[in-house]
């Protein structure tokens, strides 16, 4: 017994076609448990505010002295 091809290409489209509709389910699932007050502003405690500090970093060059009492370095 064999399945002519137009049955395999409509079970393999349902086959995703039920894929797709439980992706989006489950999407949906997970978007509506995530916490929506997240991006809403709060005040902290003892009315204190976040800063950004930007730290760069400083290179000091110094001369290197070429006097024959240190033959090893140049």
């Amino acid at each position: 017994m064999t399945r002519s091809n137009f049955v395999f290409v409509l079970h393999r489209a349902s086959e995703r076609v039920v894929a797709s509709v439980g992706a989006l389910a489950l999407t949906t699932l997970m978007l509506m448990s995530v916490n929506t007050q997240a991006a809403a502003p709060t005040t902290s405690p003892n009315g204190l505010k976040p800063g950004v500090t930007n730290l760069v970093p400083t290179v000091t060059i110094e001369v290197v002295d070429e006097a024959p009492s240190q033959p090893g370095v140049r």
